[in-house]
């Protein structure tokens, strides 16, 4: 069932009531996964359910979730600057977070591809929380070969960025291209370079992509009725 449908409301004594908008039902009643529900919410239900496209769906799914990615991303690095430990629990945060992301855009259909998708954009988002601090490293590691070589002087910064430019320019996009290519590789593996040192870390992302995944599991609508409602007040 659509996930914005929340089912709250209980049977009142003697009567049957729609589980949805906790209105009466005196004849007859439908049940949507399980839920006992009048026939106007039961169409709400699958307007709901059939809404958009799965092209639609998935873009959707993939906008919200790249949106969530980047959000988290930025929140894990602030953690790390701010506190100076890499909290692995908020990784499963993550998980719950970009995984509720992908299923609010795919409907709440879930199945295997916002599951894939999920885990592909929690891993994301967790290794790329590390891009920063790699930059920020890489810069201070710069600097401190320029101080090593010469004093520092504006000349000396201008004369080390024109080199780097002109290093770059060299390469070309290919090499540009493969510098990139090797970049991310490296990104995407950062979690495995530790090796057996890095064992609670890694468990800790499986966790992670578990609970995206999990939050992404396919969900079918089941519909039945009209029913009719005993003398007795209780769904026959």
């Amino acid at each position: 069932m659509a996930d914005n449908l929340q089912f709250d409301s209980a049977e009142q004594a003697g009567t049957v009531s729609c589980k949805a908008c906790g209105s009466s039902l005196p004849d007859q009643y439908y049940v949507v996964n399980g839920n006992v529900v009048c026939e106007r919410c039961r169409r709400a239900v699958e307007e709901d359910w059939n809404r958009g496209s799965a092209a639609g769906r998935l873009s959707k799914a993939l906008v919200l979730g790249i949106l969530a990615t980047i959000g988290c991303s930025i929140l894990w690095y602030a953690v790390i600057k701010l506190t100076g430990y890499e909290l692995g629990i908020l990784a499963i945060v993550v998980g719950f977070v970009v995984g509720s992301a992908v299923r609010k855009g795919s409907n709440g259909r879930g199945g295997w591809r916002y599951q894939a998708l999920a885990i592909f954009l929690t891993y994301t988002s967790i290794v790329t929380s590390y891009v920063p601090l790699i930059i920020e490293e890489a810069v201070s590691q710069r600097n401190a070969q320029i101080t090593k070589a010469a004093p520092a002087s504006d000349s000396t910064v201008a004369a080390a960025a024109d080199s780097t430019a002109a290093s770059l320019s060299k390469i070309g996009p290919v090499g540009v291209a493969i510098a990139i290519v090797l970049f991310l590789g490296f990104i995407y593996a950062m979690p495995f370079l530790a090796g057996i040192q890095n064992v609670l870390g890694i468990l800790i992302i499986g966790f992670a992509l578990y609970e995206a995944w999990k939050l992404n599991h396919r969900t079918e609508l089941s519909v039945s009725g009209p029913h009719q409602i005993s003398t007795s007040g209780a769904p026959a």
